[in-house]
């Protein structure tokens, strides 16, 4: 199955310059994490960068389309996996008509299908080839570094328990871009980029990401890093039973390898924070992860009481809160949607996340080379936004995976062209 729809290929000559959509999409994505910086209230103040960016990438892929229309293919496996998420937004519609929450779940629904629903299908309508990809990965690059950057002219100092913040953020923040950024460096532009003096300014790029994401003192992001970066080593080994492990992958396991010895040996007072909270957690917990259990455990009481519709869009927090205005989640996507949707929004969810990693791993295993770089990348990024899911933000706050499983439902756009522009 074949969906056709006309989008401009790119131009030298239009007035639009190359991968400007990409940096409008990406900003768009991270507005959240740096509009409540006083320095840009001066925009902030008369519009939401939010939506100004959607505006603004949504008015690049408009002039693409308009400008040199041609047929470009739209992937099976996107249109089988938009067709589940456009089976969320409507589980998400029909939870209005049975919830209590008619204020927040209303805009809970909006947001849904308008921001969220703009971060799934912009990587469709913006992200056409590797270049484009390669463009958006640098702008998550550009502003993960700014936080990080940013973060370090305001770090406390070495050895003080504090969280560390960014561009007006808060630590979750920090730490999600930094990891993002972190990811996008090393398993993508890192392992294609060819200039030695562009391979020396990513490796010093990764160390402050690396600083950021560690310094900002949230658990989540950090285990989530952890484990994605551990997806990536095992989605780097091929050949059963005679096992190859791919050279560059090998590389950076000993240089993560001596990282994790300089941490836990002579760099602790600059992670002090997030060490504190770990020992926190393995002890008693702490005030927020006692927090998360007593959310998660009233979302699974919702569940049970109505296991097949849920309780409506935006009922949990009425049920938590008392109030149809109070923004509350059980920050876990799945017992988010349980709760609320039932058990038809966590299969719709399920096979949306199945459909599009069934997408990656296939494209893995069919591909080599740069393909095979893509398709892992985009693999393990959305590992690091599904986890993230798991532990905080609601499902609006967590666009970002619906982002990646995007991106990865259009893998097979990467297979061809990259290999070219590296030979």
């Amino acid at each position: 199955m074949i969906t056709h729809l006309a989008i401009t290929k790119y131009n030298a000559r239009a007035p639009i310059p190359k991968g400007l959509g990409e940096w409008f999409f990406a900003l768009f994505l991270f507005a959240g994490y740096y509009k409540a910086d006083p320095r840009f209230a001066f925009i902030q103040t008369y519009i939401d960068l939010t939506l100004l960016f959607l505006f603004l990438s949504f008015l690049v892929f408009l002039r693409r389309l308009l400008k040199e229309p041609f047929v470009q293919k739209m992937p099976a496996g996107f249109v089988k996996v938009a067709t589940f998420f456009l089976l969320l937004a409507a589980c998400l519609l029909g939870g209005l008509f049975i919830t209590q929450s008619e204020g927040y779940g209303f805009d809970k629904t909006v947001r849904f299908i308008v921001l969220t629903g703009w971060a799934f299908f912009g990587t469709a309508f913006l992200i056409t080839d590797y270049l484009s990809l390669r463009s958006f990965s640098w702008a998550v690059v550009t502003i993960s570094t700014m936080m990080a950057i940013d973060a370090l002219l305001n770090y406390p100092g070495v050895g003080k328990i504090g969280f560390v913040t960014a561009l007006g953020s808060n630590y979750i923040a920090l730490a999600r871009a930094g990891g993002l950024g972190l990811l996008a460096t090393l398993v993508f532009l890192l392992p294609t980029e060819r200039k030695p003096l562009a391979k020396c300014c990513l490796w010093g790029i990764a160390v402050l990401q690396t600083w950021a994401t560690l310094s900002a003192g949230a658990r989540g992001p950090v285990l989530a890093l952890v484990i994605s970066l551990l997806v990536f080593f095992a989605l780097s080994v091929w050949g059963f039973p005679h096992l190859k492990v791919e050279r560059f992958s090998l590389k950076l396991s000993m240089v993560l390898l001596i990282a994790v010895v300089l941490v836990t040996t002579v760099a602790q007072g600059l992670f002090s924070t997030f060490l504190f909270r770990m020992q926190v957690l393995t002890t008693y917990l702490g005030e927020s992860a006692a927090m998360r259990l007593d959310l998660y455990q009233e979302a699974l009481r919702l569940w049970v009481g109505s296991p097949i519709w849920g309780v409506g869009t935006g009922g949990f927090a009425v049920a938590v809160t008392g109030s149809e205005f109070i923004r509350e989640y059980p920050h876990n996507i799945v017992l988010e949607l349980a709760a609320e949707t039932g058990l038809l929004g966590v299969l719709v969810l399920g096979m949306m996340i199945f459909m599009a990693f069934s997408i990656g791993l296939a494209s893995i295993k069919n591909s080599s080379g740069l393909a095979r770089i893509t398709a892992r990348y985009l693999l393990v990024s959305a590992c690091f936004a599904l986890l993230n899911a798991m532990v905080s933000g609601d499902i609006n706050d967590n666009r970002m995976l619906f982002t990646y499983l995007g991106l990865i439902a259009i893998t097979t756009r990467f297979e061809y062209g990259g290999e070219k522009l590296h030979r």
